[in-house]
Order: C-alpha cells, then sequence, then structure tokens
C-alpha cells in the first residue's frame, strides 16, 4: 500500500522565505514532488515572494517615519498654539479677560486658529517629552523629568519659616524665595502635555470660548450625564493631568506660613489697572474702611513713583513688587502672567487675613467688620456668587482623585434641606437623575466671582498654591475642566476647587448677586456695567430665618411637605432684604479716556445717562458721583501723571467733559434720591432714565 505525506504551504504577502527552498527529490524517494510541481518554478516563485516582502518592509518603514514625522509637527504645532495662548491669555493689556466672560455681554466673535510659529520655545522645551507620549520618567535629562515632587531637604522646616520677618518678605527674603523657587520648578515640571487644541481659537487677538453654556435657573438638573455631554477631553489630556496633579499635590508642604501679619486688602495693579486699584482705595476710604491696602505689581515696569511713593502712603496704602518678593530668576523661569496674579497676588500680600479685591470692584458699605464677625472666625474663608450655576467635569473629580458621594447630600446652595425631600429618590439612577454638584465631594452650585474674596491665608496656604497650580495651566487645561464653557470660564473656579480639595469650608454668600445698567455697546445694546454683592453678615442672619421657615413647613405639612428651593433663596433673598456691599463696575471700567471717546455717558439719543444704575439711595451713596469726582481730583484739579495715560491730551476732558459730566450727576443725584422708592427695584436698577 502505497502512503503518500504531503505539505502544504501558503505563500501570503508579507511572509518571509529567505530560508526556504525546495530540492530535486531522488529516484529511490519516487520523485513525487518532482512529478507534481515544476521545482525550478516555486523556487524562482519563492525568490520573488522574499523580495516582495522586502519591498513592503522598506516601504512600511518610511511610511512610518513619515506618519511620525507629520505626528511631531502636529505636536509641536498644538505646543506651539498653547504657547501663543499663553501670551494672549495673559496678555497685560487685556488682564487676562476673555470674552463671554462673568458679565454675559455677548459680541460676534469669529473663531481662527493660531497659525503655527517657530517651534523652539520655552513651552516647546518644557513639553518636550509630551510629544512621544511620556508624562514623566525619573532621570535628569534633556526633556525628561517633568514631575519632580519637593522633597523634605530642600524645603525649609518650620523654624525656618518662623525666622521669616514679615517686613523683609516685601522687600525680598532669601528663605522666602528659594521655597517658592522649589514651589514653581514643582508646578512648571509638572505642566500638562496635551493642551486642549479647542480653546486656541481667538478674537481680536485675545483667546474666546467657542460654546459658552449659560445656565442661571435653579431647576436646570445638571446631572452627571448632562456635564459629560458639555465638553469632550481627550483620554491623554486626562491621564496625563491625572499624574500631574497628584504630583503637585503630594510636592505641595504641610507649613504653616507664620510670617504673615495682620488684615488687610490687596488688589492687583500695573498699568491701568493702578489707575482703577487707586479708585478702590479712594472709595475705601470714603466709606470708612482703616484697613491698610497693598497694590501687587506683578511687571518691573508697573512701579510709578508718585504713585507708589506719594499718593499711596497717604491713603494707608503700598506697592508690593512681585520681582522683589519671590525672586527674578523664579519668575523669569516660571513666565507668569494674566489670572496668575491673583494668586500671586495673596502669596506675596504680608497680611494673614487677606481681603482680595478686583481693582474695579468699589465698597458701598464698609467691609472692615467682616474680618472681626463671627460668620469669618468661623469659617475662614469668604466668597461670593456669580449669575452661574455649577458646571465642573466630572472629569476634574477624576483628575483630582476627589470621591464623589452616589447620593444628593444637599440641593443647591441649601445644605439643611433632607435629601428625602428632594426630586430624586433611592433607586433612580444617580447618574441621569440627580444634580452632580449636589453630591458629596463636589463643589457645591453657584458658582463664584473671582472679584472678592477674603482668605486665611496660614489655613489656606496649601489652598493657594493649589489655586496657583491651577491657574498656570488654566486656559487650556484647568479652566475649562472646571466651567466646560460656562459663562465666565477662567480664574473664577480655582480658588474654590482648591479648598474643596483639601476638604476645608468656605461660606459663600446666598444672595445671588445682581446686575445693574446702564450704558448702550458697540453694537447699541443697553447692558449691565455693574455686579452688585451683598453683606455676608446680614446674609447669614437671613440663612437663619431661612432655616427656622423650613422647619416650621416641615412641622406643619408633615409627609405631605414638598420642598421648594425658590421660596427658601431666590424668592427669600431679595434686593431690599439685605445690605449691598460692592458695586463691580466691569464694563465700561473707569477709564475716563476711552468713556469720552466712546461717549458711554450718552444713550442713543446723545442724552445724558447715568452708567450705575439709579438704585444708589439704598446704600446713602452715589457712588457714580463719587468716582468722576476723584476722577476730576486726580486728573483735572492736581494733574496728576499716570502711565497709563501718557499721551492723553487732558484739555477736552477736564475743559468741558468733566464740568458736563459731573453737573449730570450732581443734578441727577438729588433728583434720584428724591424720587427713590425701596420697592422699585427693578426700574431702578435698569436705569436708564431721563433726569435732564
Amino acid at each position: 500500500m502505497l502512503t503518500i505525506v504531503s505539505t502544504f504551504y501558503y505563500f501570503a504577502p508579507g511572509n518571509n522565505f529567505a530560508s526556504l527552498k525546495l530540492s530535486k527529490g531522488t529516484e529511490s524517494e519516487g520523485g513525487m514532488f518532482d512529478k507534481l510541481f515544476d521545482i525550478d518554478a516555486v523556487n524562482r516563485y519563492l525568490s520573488n515572494a522574499n523580495k516582495e516582502t522586502k519591498k513592503l518592509e522598506k516601504e512600511n518603514e518610511v511610511k512610518g517615519a513619515q506618519l511620525q514625522v507629520k505626528i511631531n509637527e502636529e505636536q509641536e504645532a498644538l505646543l506651539n498654539n498653547a504657547e501663543e495662548l499663553r501670551k494672549l491669555y495673559f496678555n497685560s493689556d487685556h488682564n487676562g479677560i476673555i470674552n463671554f466672560g462673568s458679565t454675559g455681554n455677548m459680541g460676534k466673535p469669529e473663531l481662527n486658529i493660531l497659525k503655527n510659529k517657530d517651534s523652539k520655545n520655552k513651552l516647546q522645551e518644557l513639553l518636550h517629552d509630551g510629544k512621544d507620549g511620556k508624562t514623566s520618567n525619573n532621570k535628569e535629562e534633556p526633556g525628561g523629568d517633568r514631575s519632580i515632587p519637593l522633597t523634605d531637604e530642600i524645603l525649609p522646616d518650620e523654624d525656618a519659616f518662623a525666622k521669616i520677618d514679615t517686613e523683609q518678605l516685601i522687600k525680598g527674603d532669601l528663605t522666602f524665595q528659594n521655597f517658592f523657587g522649589q514651589i514653581l520648578k514643582l508646578i512648571s515640571k509638572n505642566h500638562l502635555s496635551f493642551p486642549l487644541e479647542r480653546r486656541m481659537k481667538l478674537k481680536d487677538g485675545k483667546p474666546i470660548i467657542d460654546e459658552v453654556f449659560f445656565f442661571e435657573q435653579s431647576y436646570d438638573r445638571l446631572s452627571e450625564h448632562d456635564l459629560y455631554g458639555l465638553f469632550e477631553f481627550p483620554q491623554n489630556f486626562i491621564s496625563d493631568l491625572k499624574l500631574k496633579h497628584e504630583n503637585v499635590v503630594r510636592g505641595i508642604p504641610d507649613v504653616v506660613p507664620h510670617f504673615y501679619k495682620g488684615d488687610g486688602y490687596v488688589t492687583v495693579g500695573g498699568g491701568i489697572y493702578s489707575w482703577y486699584a487707586l479708585l478702590g482705595i479712594e472709595t475705601l476710604r470714603k466709606v470708612g474702611s482703616k484697613l491698610p491696602v497693598e497694590v501687587f505689581l506683578p511687571e518691573l515696569k508697573d512701579y510709578e513713583f508718585e504713585f507708589c511713593e506719594v499718593i499711596l502712603p497717604k491713603l494707608n496704602a503700598r506697592c508690593i513688587e512681585m520681582y522683589k518678593i519671590f525672586g527674578a530668576q523664579s519668575l523669569q523661569d516660571f513666565d507668569v502672567q494674566g489670572y496668575q496674579y491673583k494668586a500671586f497676588a495673596l502669596l506675596a500680600s504680608s497680611f494673614e487675613n487677606a481681603f482680595l479685591l478686583d481693582s474695579d470692584s468699589y465698597p458701598v458699605t464698609n467691609p472692615d467688620p467682616l474680618f472681626e464677625s463671627e460668620l469669618y472666625k468661623e469659617y475662614q474663608m469668604i466668597t461670593w456668587p456669580d449669575f452661574w450655576r455649577r458646571t465642573v467635569s466630572p472629569y476634574f473629580y477624576e483628575i483630582s482623585n476627589t470621591e464623589i458621594g452616589m447620593v444628593p447630600v444637599r440641593h443647591l446652595n441649601d445644605f439643611f434641606v433632607n435629601p428625602k425631600y428632594l426630586e430624586y429618590k433611592q433607586g433612580d439612577d444617580i447618574v441621569v437623575g440627580a444634580t452632580y454638584h449636589d453630591r458629596a465631594g463636589t463643589i457645591p452650585d453657584w458658582t463664584t466671582e473671582s472679584g472678592e474674596m477674603l482668605i486665611n491665608k496660614r489655613k489656606h496656604f496649601r489652598t493657594l498654591i493649589l489655586a496657583l497650580y491651577y491657574n498656570y495651566d488654566g486656559p487650556y487645561g484647568y479652566y475649562p475642566l472646571l466651567s466646560q464653557g460656562g459663562a465666565g470660564e477662567g480664574d473664577k473656579e480655582t480658588f474654590v476647587a482648591a479648598a474643596n480639595f483639601y476638604g476645608l469650608k468656605w461660606y459663600q454668600v446666598n444672595k445671588k448677586c445682581e446686575r445693574h445698567f446702564g450704558w448702550y455697546n458697540d453694537e447699541q445694546n443697553y447692558e449691565h456695567s455693574t455686579i452688585v454683592q451683598y453683606d455676608p453678615i446680614s446674609d447669614y442672619d437671613l440663612l437663619q430665618k431661612s432655616r427656622e421657615m423650613y422647619r416650621k413647613d416641615v412641622e406643619t405639612a408633615g409627609d405631605s411637605y414638598e420642598y421648594n428651593y425658590d421660596k427658601y433663596f431666590l424668592d427669600f433673598f431679595t434686593p431690599d432684604a439685605l445690605n449691598p456691599m460692592f458695586y463691580h463696575v466691569h464694563d465700561p471700567k473707569m477709564n475716563p479716556f476711552k468713556i469720552m471717546e466712546k461717549k458711554w455717558t450718552e444713550n442713543l439719543d446723545g442724552k445724558k445717562i447715568r452708567n450705575v444704575a439709579e438704585d444708589f439711595p439704598r446704600v446713602h451713596f452715589d457712588l457714580e458721583l463719587f468716582l468722576w469726582g476723584t476722577i476730576n481730583h486726580y486728573m483735572c484739579d492736581t494733574s496728576t501723571n499716570f502711565r497709563a495715560f501718557d499721551g492723553q491730551d487732558k484739555t477736552e476732558l477736564c475743559n468741558k467733559f468733566m464740568p458736563d459730566q459731573l453737573a449730570y450727576l450732581k443734578f441727577s443725584s438729588q433728583k434720584i434720591f428724591d424720587a427713590y422708592k425701596s420697592e422699585n427695584y427693578q426700574e431702578q436698577i435698569k436705569g436708564g432714565r431721563d433726569w435732564t
């Protein structure tokens, strides 16, 4: 019986036949294979297949190299765009202001992607190894170590910190500078590797938000599912930031800065903002504030002798210079500008209890009593709300490794309601059925307006350092994570986000801010100019009454009780129930030359109008009249020089505009006081009435 054993070969493209060759069988072997196949032809086929395989391998190698070049070029373009975005976002000409900010005043943006520029820049060097997906390594090599946490060996101990003198801090203390040199190195070494390209769009050379959400209603659910759908974050972005965040918080030391002493106000100056700061300080003194003020100057060129050495000392105020305090070399390497100024200003200020005020946020009642209030002693941090609901991405909590509860524990800013009365019921799908920021671990509603904040810096030292990190990687990292295009995206959520991470409490005023109207923008739309913020002490007193009303309602209704948030908050914390404390006059800011040029003190018919509405009798203080009187004093009566106004001709301002403006404000002020009725609030905040 003849047994035939056959072997079959599958010749597929890409198989390696270099070592494969068939030989002819001997006659004794029967020559079976020779009879079935032409051996020479088969070998020729194998040889050709081997050549084709090598050719394909070479082509794939070339294509792979070309693809890698393209990937590298795209990554470099992304990093270059990020560097340009940083420069524009933090440009001192616009002080980091983003269109579509807290105001909600909207224009019509034209979106442009930044063009690629020279790749050899500082950010590209810092992010060198982000191009190949590496997020960290442990060796010091070019472009290598990007995640070095601080170690005990390079940190000053408590004794060294205790020896830092408060006044020497302002002049430049070496221990302080060395400490923050390491902090800034920690932050910059952990810079994000995958900046969000979606945030690299511009209008008129300024970064804008491509899609803005205006969630302003208490009934907007904003569940976990809803928030995941607002913004798409790439996985490499999330993974990278998760590692970097862990490195930074592990490296921030838990030390007590005993060198901060006393109470006072802090504001950011520099350029035109020194002028705004002066108006704010004059207003503080007008309403009775006695506490000192420090004006933070971010750049060397911001120092002006007359402003710092002549004007401010008369007002119990002084300039503090960033480069003296932190050290020029550390700051040069860190390249800080823009929205980071607030965190730096708080860290640089000598005060333990520091009241951060935007330079265009003017007090209309004296804030000094807040420092000694029981409310502040209890909470150690007081913030004020913005108009909007909170839209923090759930990815932020994943990145910060924050545990989020699986049931609601509050509703918005109502911390006292029993969760059983809420719309969400046990057993419902928590992902879609509950407001995400009602859950434990999240930052409570409402969003925060960063124009005013009172904080104990010893208690919140790590909070401020972490907030600095959030702002360092803000525009194309943490800002979109914390807002996702929610109105006012910017630095405003970074301080409460940092405090929340460390589990520290703060008191946010429950009374929502109000808008005061009074000017026509370039599109001839009648806009609000002012955000009105309220007194926290009277707010807290009102909160106790709200809690008591809730308790009685539950007791009376029993099992039939139905919770109504608006009843206890929005309808209860009304403008006539407590006093305003700040008028944040953000748009237009008090630049007299620009206001005169744009004719913003006139309506569309050319008649005079007030820019800050007509509700000022409520606080017995006509802020608008006072501000213009102060402007007249410095611009016209004393003709004081301010660098921001170099080259401006004061002739028209002082000879024509100012006399007419002051005459109108004085005349209308008396008319408004005479006609004022507290209950006519809606009409009075709208303003725009003809008082001529």
